[in-house]
């Protein structure tokens, strides 16, 4: 018996020594983010000499930080509703049809999954200014959104698949229509793998940076937090001081988002899986 809690204190002990390792350049990011540049670049290990938000007042307004906030949430939200209103109906619809057509648009469906992104961007990117939508908005919340669906698609199509088909039936006997059966049977049905498919979503829209870079380029009215962040750094400069207190700032939303939501995320993902 104290062998076998030996072994569990020593797996603990391990895991504790890869957490701290995997959240020390988080750690890092935060205790610069509070030292002027000097002290940053030649004390980077030391903790700062004294707590200033200084910096953090700076960058929120050289970077306009609030601008740069609602348009971000502006993408994260219009890209979930997106997907929210569109990866359910495919995915419903394709589970429920038994035909070799519904199998080939599947899997059309979820072939960039499969796909490096770098494979086809550059095909992407000219598309998007053959129609006009470079340098736009509603241009990349398109783009967003399209990116997003695959794995919408994919994991609520397992999600469905579980669902039992006599409810349908039942609700089709007592006079409903397809679509209410849908609204009102199904969709409800649906909110485990529909919370975990927003949060996921969520979290990729909102930390995105090579798609908003391809789609948007550098136009200032567009041009979401992690872009702004990137265009800080170049071969020539580097502007650490106040690029590192704009990524704590811009990270905190995210990681309240993920740590409140983070539930819904394994009960989704274990209920597609179980379900598919």
């Amino acid at each position: 018996m104290k062998e076998k809690y030996r072994n569990i204190d020593l797996f603990s002990w391990i895991i504790l020594a890869c957490s701290i390792f995997w959240l020390m350049p988080l750690l890092l990011i935060f205790i610069n983010s509070f030292k002027p540049y000097n002290d940053m670049i030649q004390h980077f290990l030391a903790l700062p000499e004294r707590i200033s938000f200084d910096m953090y007042a700076e960058t929120w307004i050289n970077f306009n930080f609030s601008k740069l906030t609602l348009t971000t949430l502006l993408y994260t939200v219009c890209t979930v509703l997106g997907v929210v209103i569109c990866a359910p109906m495919a995915a419903y619809k394709l589970a429920r049809t038994k035909t070799k057509y519904s199998t080939v648009i599947f899997g059309l469906i979820i072939l960039p999954m499969m796909v490096p992104f770098q494979a086809y961007m550059i095909t992407l990117t000219k598309l998007v200014s053959k129609v006009g939508l470079t340098g736009t908005k509603p241009g990349y919340i398109i783009v967003s959104i399209g990116l997003c669906m695959p794995l919408a698609v994919f994991m609520i199509h397992g999600f469905v698949k579980g669902i039992p088909l006599e409810l349908e039936e039942s609700a089709l006997i007592d006079g409903a229509s397809r679509y209410r059966t849908y609204f009102s049977v199904v969709f409800p049905l649906l909110k485990p793998i529909i919370t975990t498919v927003i949060v996921l979503d969520a979290l990729a829209t909102w930390n995105d940076v090579i798609t908003n870079q391809l789609i948007v380029g550098g136009k200032q009215s567009a041009i979401n937090i992690q872009s702004a962040l990137y265009m800080q750094f170049s071969a020539q400069t580097a502007d650490w001081e106040h690029a590192l207190p704009g990524i704590v700032m811009s990270t905190i939303p995210s990681l309240i988002f993920f740590v409140f939501m983070q539930k819904y995320i394994i009960g989704g993902i274990t209920a597609g899986a179980v379900k598919g």
